[in-house]
């Protein structure tokens, strides 16, 4: 079974109309690296545009009509460059505004591609448990999410996880404060694995580059986040259904 982009996006449209209880009205900000970010040039390119949608890069929401989703995502920070460059306070100047709207404010976090390269893991849990007491200390849902997949395979087909102590820190992390887990790296490895590397790196950013995405990158593992929350925050959150992506994503079927 083969899904053309077409059937994605008019079935997600189909959709838009899907109510939720106005009473508890939510709000998405976005916190992390490249693999999270915005971006359109190289070295850049995460799956934010597949949740958030964007006229620039021709991705479809995953969320709501009118349902605020805030990209804060930085291409090449750490999880300490991010607060000391100073993106860290302009992600916590969002969550406090949709806060101060009452709106409950989900932050999802993720990191690990940058500081796997200068620290170990323990460095990078430390500093995930400081930003989820500091989103919480001002009203916010952190969401920690595992580090996306490199597509960079074996020769067996397996993909070469040198993240790995990255997102169990991740993992552990969320244990310790208790917070909602996304675990994008093993859905990841799962899906490229499942789809292959031919059709993994059909969703590179440049050819060569198997960790950034390109739009159709975005839209299947946007759509794969926004199925994460879904599962973690069963019928509480403004996500619009995909059914055929998500069939596709959850079968190991390639959709581009």
């Amino acid at each position: 079974m083969h899904f053309l982009k077409s059937s994605l996006v008019s079935s997600a449209l189909i959709f838009c109309h899907f109510a939720y209880g106005a009473s508890h009205p939510v709000s998405f900000v976005l916190i992390g690296d490249s693999t999270t970010a915005n971006g359109t040039t190289p070295n850049s390119g995460g799956w934010g545009n597949g949740l958030c949608g964007s006229m620039i890069t021709n991705n479809i929401a995953s969320v709501t009509a009118n349902t605020p989703c805030i990209n804060t995502a930085h291409d090449g920070a750490t999880t300490g460059s991010f607060v000391a460059d100073g993106f860290w306070n302009i992600s916590l100047a969002a969550i406090s505004g949709e806060v101060k709207r009452g709106r409950r404010t989900l932050v999802t976090i993720q990191f690990g591609h940058n500081d796997m390269k200068i620290a170990p893991p323990e460095s990078m849990g430390a500093n995930l448990t400081s930003m989820v007491e500091q989103i919480r200390a001002i009203g916010g849902e952190p969401v920690l999410v595992t580090s996306l997949t490199r597509r960079t395979f074996n020769a067996d087909g397996t993909v070469q996880d040198a993240l790995a102590p990255w997102a169990n820190e991740t993992i552990l992390i969320s244990q310790q404060q208790g917070s909602h887990l996304l675990d994008l790296h093993a859905a990841s490895i799962k899906y490229v694995e499942a789809i292959g590397p031919d059709a993994a790196h059909r969703l590179n950013r440049l050819p060569d580059d198997n960790t950034h995405l390109n739009s159709n990158g975005t839209t299947v593992f946007g759509r794969m986040v926004a199925d994460l929350l879904k599962e973690s925050f069963p019928n509480e959150l403004p996500i619009i259904p995909n059914p055929p992506l998500s069939f596709n994503i959850s079968h190991g079927i390639a959709s581009f």
